[in-house]
């Protein structure tokens, strides 16, 4: 058998070096770099892998199986062993997603090493006949070959582990009939979470959603379901247009195990479809720290960081938190020079570059860098590239030629398999860019205007739309409830109340400057004391 240790504590690697030898395991390599592991690996084959979770230099052990996986480079009979001295949940879940076969708490003994070495390399042994169908790419010889061994009746504690194989392979297969009826038969004889699981995938892939609801209500908030059950949620509600409640779910999700990045983009969209930019910002922030040193590393991570600082900043009142996330943003771009010097992203540099100048109030200046830029070429790479630049125009008032890139985006849209997230992202963004001819902070200035003047109407409305495109703005939220206490009351009781209800809800968990408390003192003592 050989053996890879990937471990960067040489007392660690000397301990596993005694145990194996003592176990009879004389072909072992060492290494104390994820990195050098990954070169071994693309090299040779190995049995079996024991690799620290917890490595400090360049990639760590997540990201080094998460690679092994994707990329294919050793054979689905390689055993894989975590060991780590950290249990916290946010490792645990995230390791139950990457399915290794074992996991192994520091400090272990030369039996807990023993017994979980010969349980993996036995069970790989045993399933090797599947595992080579699968490797040639074909899950319907697995399959066949799988339902050949239950059927011999070998190796009973085996049973489970094939069960659960075959439901696997059904669903890869999309039979989601004949994986529903498999899955019922399982959980009549026993209640397995991964049935419950299988199952309710199954009836969504045949389009019975209403039982794969009532199942899913029967999953218990824990272990390896509570992530498939906020998931599961969320995806429900983004379909019912519930996007609050969505992000919500997703959030914990994310909290639970933050080293799925696909969860994370979803949640980077729904973020925005909420206009939360600053869980917009904190979620691109953690894509990039995940993602650091892992394969998934690439410019457009530390562009959308660069991008997501700014959104937040235009987002906040504050001059010292806008100072300090525009300062963030230029950071971005300077490692990203650094990380990937041949790669061309001038023209992306230039938008974000032209969109930090706004933010300065040097709007002129902002405009003069983006009408330099080739606004012709209706040829389109990247989604997220193309929507700053609509973004950026229409800050600086170039609302024709923000209109024209919307457009130019829409179309691609409609050529491509868009992400459903992203898609309801930029139809909404589209929509309202559509109906706002001015930046929502210059929107708040010209209801303040409007205010001062005593058009409450208009003022009113202006704070309103504001608020709904920065709903987390405490200033704009205050100026909106000044507002509607202080103007003659047009609407229907309960929306008033409802509307300042959203401003006290946004202004409670916010931050006023001293001006603004002082506003807020007088408007609660004048005018909310009897509400």
């Amino acid at each position: 058998m050989t053996i890879l240790i990937i471990d960067e504590q040489a007392l660690a690697q000397n301990y596993l070096r005694y145990t194996l030898e003592k176990l009879g395991y004389s072909q072992v390599q060492f290494t104390d770099k994820a990195q050098t592991a990954l070169a071994m690996c693309k090299e040779r084959q190995f049995d079996l892998i024991i690799c620290s979770f917890n490595l400090q230099q360049g990639k760590d052990g997540y990201q080094l199986y998460e690679e092994l996986k994707v990329r294919r480079l050793q054979k689905l009979s390689t055993g894989f062993i975590f060991i780590s001295a950290e249990t916290d949940p946010s490792l645990v879940y995230s390791v139950l997603e990457l399915q290794p076969d074992e996991f192994l708490a520091k400090p272990y003994t030369m039996r807990d090493l023993q017994s979980r070495i010969e349980r993996v390399l036995k069970r790989k042994l045993e399933l090797r006949p599947i595992y080579q169908w699968l490797e040639h790419g074909r899950p319907d010889r697995a399959l066949q070959q799988l339902d050949h061994m239950l059927a011999q009746g070998q190796a009973p504690k085996l049973v489970p582990v094939l069960l659960r194989f075959k439901g696997d392979l059904l669903l890869e297969l999309a039979d989601f009939a004949k994986a529903r009826q498999f899955f019922q038969s399982v959980l009549a004889v026993q209640p397995f979470g991964w049935a419950r699981i299988g199952l309710v995938k199954a009836l969504r892939g045949n389009g019975e959603t209403e039982l794969a609801n009532t199942q899913m209500q029967q999953l218990e908030m824990r272990g390896e379901s509570k992530l498939f059950v906020l998931e599961q949620l969320a995806e429900q509600e983004f379909a019912a247009d519930e996007f609050e409640a969505a992000q919500q779910h997703l959030e914990q999700a994310a909290q639970l195990a933050p080293r799925n990045l696909y969860r994370q983009q979803k949640l980077l969209q729904l973020s925005r479809l909420n206009h939360d930019y600053e869980r917009q910002y904190k979620t691109a922030r953690d894509m990039l720290k995940f993602a650091r040193f892992s394969m998934y590393e690439q410019p457009d991570l530390y562009l959308n960081l660069a991008r997501a600082c700014i959104d937040f900043a235009v987002s906040v009142d504050e001059d010292g938190e806008t100072n300090r996330l525009s300062k963030q943003a230029t950071e971005c771009l300077t490692n990203l020079r650094s990380q990937f010097p041949d790669v061309d992203v001038k023209q992306q540099q230039l938008v974000i570059q032209a969109r930090l100048q706004y933010l300065k109030d040097h709007k002129d200046k902002a405009q003069k860098m983006l009408e330099e830029l080739d606004n012709q070429d209706v040829h389109i790479d990247n989604i997220e590239d193309a929507l700053d630049k609509a973004k950026a125009l229409h800050e600086v008032g170039l609302t024709q030629l923000s209109k024209s890139w919307f457009d130019r985006i829409s179309v691609y849209c409609q050529q491509q398999q868009t992400d459903p997230y992203l898609k309801s992202y930029l139809q909404q963004e589209r929509s309202e860019r559509a109906e706002l001819a001015t930046a929502p902070r210059e929107l708040n200035n010209i209801a303040v205007m409007h205010f001062q003047h005593g058009n409450w109407q208009a003022a009113q409305a202006a704070f309103a739309h504001a608020f709904r495109l920065l709903p987390k703005n405490a200033g704009i939220a205050l100026n909106l409830l000044q507002s509607v206490l202080m103007s003659p009351q047009n609407s229907a009781p309960k929306e008033r109340q409802a509307l300042i209800q959203s401003c006290l809800n946004t202004i409670e968990k916010g931050k006023l400057n001293p001006e603004q408390s002082r506003r807020f003192e007088q408007l609660k003592q004048k005018h909310l004391a009897p509400l």
